[in-house]
Parts: structure tokens; C-alpha cells; sequence
């Protein structure tokens, strides 16, 4: 993935002339596709992986905080949890993850404190 910044596994930003836009990892199975038809004696054909466009945020500092905000909600609650202690536990984990990406694409003596 070229020019993007990923966040999380399957989170990435990347930007245009007016706007930062999330992109979602998704894996895409061949064989699931309508009219396939596996061929006798080959291998299955493997999955591939495509990065969609999700959301578009203007390029403003506030923007990018919101961005941030709804891919750690996004990433967080992509699973089911059995209680609400395990969702505030995969918001914690997503939101240091976030924050883990994007210091370290900063220059040196900034940082992004969530929440703060």
C-alpha cells in the first residue's frame, strides 16, 4: 500500500488535494465470487486484499481528530464483545495503536495525545 498510512491492521488514511480519506482493508475470496468454478487438480485460488475507500474528512486539524475518532470507534466495535468492560478494553487497545501510528510518522518533538 503506497502513499497511505496505516493505522491499524485494516485502517489507512491517505489524502487528495481537499481531503484526508479512510480506507478499509477487506480480503477478498475468489471462490466465492458468482460463477466460479474450481478446476479440477488445481489449487485454490488465494485471497487478495483490497483497500476501500470508506469516509472522506476535509484537510483540517480538526478533521483528522475526527477521522481518528471514528476509526478507533470502527476498529473497536468491528467484533463482538461479551461485555462492556471487553469493548472499553479494545477501544484502549485501538486507540494506542492509533496513536502509536501516528507518532511515528511525526517529526520529532510532537505527539498526539487522545483525549487529552
Amino acid at each position: 500500500m503506497k502513499n497511505h498510512v496505516k493505522l491499524t491492521q485494516n485502517y489507512a488514511i491517505k489524502t487528495d488535494a481537499h481531503n484526508f480519506i479512510v480506507l478499509q482493508r477487506k480480503l477478498v475470496d475468489p471462490t466465492k465470487a458468482p460463477g466460479y468454478k474450481p478446476v479440477e487438480g488445481a489449487e485454490l485460488p488465494a485471497l487478495k486484499e483490497r483497500w476501500d475507500e470508506i469516509a472522506y474528512y476535509p484537510l483540517t486539524s480538526a478533521n483528522l481528530a475526527a477521522l481518528i475518532d471514528n476509526v478507533r470507534l470502527r476498529e473497536a466495535t468491528d467484533s463482538e464483545y461479551a461485555s462492556i468492560a471487553d469493548l472499553a478494553q479494545a477501544i484502549r487497545e485501538t486507540t494506542a495503536e492509533i496513536i502509536a501510528a501516528v507518532n511515528a510518522g511525526l517529526a520529532p518533538g510532537f505527539s498526539v495525545n487522545i483525549g487529552a
